[in-house]
């Protein structure tokens, strides 16, 4: 019975507390969310688009600069047939001139 007591005490005490700091329990809150937020944001660009499905029999095509094989999805298509791995194959790939 003590301790029933006890709980109800601490129950009404945490609830006046909060009644009575609730702009500033509102506040914190708002602050919270903004930092998550802010977090989710600055998040590296892989993390924030979703992985594509895998598609099963997926033709495979050569980069033109450096050999490696990829998914022609994946593949940078720059004249009709010549693919590149990635952007940096590809300012290899130009001549300057």
């Amino acid at each position: 019975m003590k301790w029933l007591i006890l709980l109800v005490l601490l129950i009404l005490a945490v609830g006046l507390i909060a009644l009575r700091f609730r702009p500033q329990i509102k506040a914190a809150l708002q602050i919270w969310r903004m930092f998550k937020q802010i977090k989710q944001a600055n998040q590296p660009i892989e993390k924030q688009i979703p992985k594509r499905e895998k598609v099963e029999n997926e033709a495979l095509v050569r980069c033109a600069k450096c050999g490696k094989w990829i998914p022609q999805s994946n593949a940078l298509n720059l004249r009709k047939q010549t693919f590149y791995c990635s952007s940096a194959c590809v300012e290899k790939a130009v001549p300057l001139n």
